[in-house]
């Protein structure tokens, strides 16, 4: 499957939200459905933040539709960052998310010289967990009931990899 990834625009409204909405996407995150208004701010966060943050969108090139995000948060002072990543359902199992996430941490140890990245994920995330192995990151812990999702508390799996394990 090919994509691209490319900064945030504003005119990716639409995709976004449609991407946040779905329930397949969503079910994992602390968020519900968001408004339009609510993606609106968000991009518009996004795009006049600071440099603490690294936000792409992946996109189809034959469709020029946004088919998911990856971002990178940066936590200078401790040389490290949170990576997340959502990928459209109708293009799981390509390994997207993967490739991705490989190339943005490349990128956070070659050219950030960061020190580490790590990812918390929902325990139900089974897609997720396997990304994260695949990307050889190490399982540091379990966050027990730490996450409140439609009522119900929910265990967070915390994962990292180290310089000097890349």
């Amino acid at each position: 499957m090919d994509f691209y990834s490319r900064d945030l625009k504003d005119t990716d409204i639409e995709d976004i939200n449609e991407l946040y909405n779905l329930t397949e996407v969503n079910k994992y995150q602390t968020w519900g459905v968001q408004s339009y208004e609510d993606t609106k701010e968000f991009i518009d966060e996004v795009i006049t933040q600071d440099s603490d943050l690294v936000y792409n969108v992946l996109v189809n090139p034959d469709t020029d539709k946004v088919i998911g995000t990856i971002q990178l948060a940066i936590d200078e002072g401790n040389k490290s960052a949170e990576i997340e990543f959502i990928i459209h359902p109708n293009y799981w199992n390509n390994g997207i998310a993967t490739n991705i996430a490989k190339t943005i941490i490349k990128y956070a140890f070659k050219v950030l010289k960061l020190n580490r990245v790590w990812a918390s994920i929902d325990s139900n995330n089974i897609a997720a967990r396997m990304v994260l192995q695949n990307l050889e990151m190490k399982l540091e812990g379990v966050f027990r009931e730490n996450r409140l999702v439609d009522g119900e508390y929910r265990d967070s799996l915390n994962y990292a990899i180290l310089k000097s394990e890349y």
